[in-house]
């Protein structure tokens, strides 16, 4: 039988691996145990070219107080050119374990504030086959001098507009260190003219049919920095609407059933057309309103659940543009009552307390039963002893939930509507 290249490195690793063992004084033992086990890994990696060439440390360069964490990856570049996480791959070790250290996942703890060096503590990683790779962190509570906000994603030019772009600050300190591309302790605002939404880690999302110019603001204590961004519509070619990762035109559910789509962008550039999942920048809507709900926001953005027979478009809009799918909501749905957990007339709550409601909707077809808290009309009545949210969208334990603003007792009448009923309960704080 001929022997390829991949079969031959195959028997041989196996035969030094037997060697291995057999050199070992006593392989039974922990130590001998672990060196067979790493010794096996490695040749398993040398074998299927996945073996690391190159350690990336990532998110170094940034400053922490004494007290907190911040967390490390690293990235490989391995024997076949292929780039991938291995942050849980690596010994990771810290070269002053008084001032900070790191844990097997490549989480650093800050100990001791130092005034030496700035600072500085060298965090290393290395693999198996003893590539490492270095980057460093500080640790002080020196103040904020300046914050330099720049993007990340794309580095220069417009944003795409329904792409979401990445906004990071260059922090510098009285003792003269910069923390690169961070936004810890940074709290972002926007000027009021803009359609555009940015999170805690930067991450910036816009909508607009036209160019938009958008002021964010970065505040650390009393030190801020600004920086303008255009987001332009100019490349964004069409929305599509997926289902299970397929663009669609139709999509058929049954009463009862929840199903999840997602918003893509076409980019279109002078050498290619690159699609981008938007589902934090699309928005939802519906032709006609009844026969299914959609959730519109939060984790489970775009999850439809069907309500009742019936056939509307859902429609994807986002920088002007628009994708619609005809939704087609099959089987039966006579509502006959509809109540508020369980249909008690009165609930207990502790001031200062919480407590969730569940509206059900009761049927004499099948399903027979349906939480329809997220797709109802709720309403606290004017009442100030109490506000409320709908908490857990786009799931079967979405609830509306309950809470008690200060020490005072009374009596707050909870109302929600669907489809044309009304159920209402006593929340009875003492």
């Amino acid at each position: 039988m001929k022997i390829t290249k991949k079969q031959y490195t195959s028997k041989s690793s196996i035969i030094a691996l037997l060697l291995t063992c057999t050199l070992l004084t006593s392989c039974g033992s922990d130590n001998n145990s672990d060196e067979l086990a790493k010794a096996i890994d490695l040749e398993t990696q040398r074998s299927q070219g996945t073996i690391i060439e190159s350690v990336t440390i990532v998110g170094d360069h940034t400053r922490l107080r004494v007290g907190e964490n911040h967390q490390l990856s690293a990235t490989g570049i391995d024997s076949n050119d292929d780039i991938r996480d291995i942050t849980n791959e690596l010994i990771w070790s810290s070269s002053d374990t008084s001032i900070a250290t790191v844990d097997s996942k490549g989480l650093v703890t800050a100990l001791a504030n130092s005034a030496i060096n700035q600072g500085v503590v060298t965090i290393t990683g290395t693999t198996i086959n003893d590539i490492f790779g270095t980057g460093e962190m500080s640790v002080s509570d020196v103040a904020v001098t300046t914050i330099n906000l720049k993007q990340i994603q794309p580095m220069t030019g417009s944003i795409n507009t329904c792409i979401k772009a990445s906004i990071k600050g260059d922090v510098s300190y009285a003792d003269g260190y910069t923390s690169l591309n961070t936004v810890r302790d940074i709290n972002f605002s926007l000027d009021n003219d803009t359609s555009a939404i940015i999170e805690t880690d930067g991450t910036l999302y816009t909508s607009a049919a036209v160019i938009e110019h958008t002021i964010i603001t970065a505040k650390t204590g009393n030190i801020s920095g600004q920086l303008t961004v255009t987001a332009d519509p100019v490349n964004l070619e069409s929305l599509n609407i997926l289902l299970d990762d397929e663009a669609v035109n139709l999509i058929t559910v049954n009463i009862g059933e929840r199903v999840l789509v997602n918003g893509q962008a076409s980019l279109n550039s002078d050498v290619t057309t690159t699609n981008f999942i938007i589902n934090d920048t699309i928005s939802w809507s519906q032709a006609e309103t009844g026969y299914a709900g959609i959730t519109t926001k939060d984790d489970n953005k775009g999850t439809i659940f069907a309500l009742k027979p019936g056939v509307t478009q859902l429609i994807g809009t986002c920088g002007g543009k628009q994708s619609i799918a005809t939704l087609e909501v099959k089987g039966e749905a006579n509502l006959d009552t509809i109540e508020i957990n369980d249909g008690n007339d009165t609930i207990s709550l502790a001031p200062l307390n919480s407590i969730e409601l569940t509206l059900t909707g009761n049927y004499t077809s099948t399903p027979t039963s349906l939480n329809i808290s997220e797709f109802s009309e709720w309403s606290i009545n004017g009442s100030s002893l109490i506000n409320a949210e709908l908490i857990n969208l786009g799931t079967n334990e979405a609830t509306y939930k309950i809470t008690s603003t200060s020490s005072t007792t009374g009596i707050a009448i909870i109302s929600a509507s669907y489809d044309g009923m009304t159920s209402t309960v006593k929340i009875d704080i003492e």
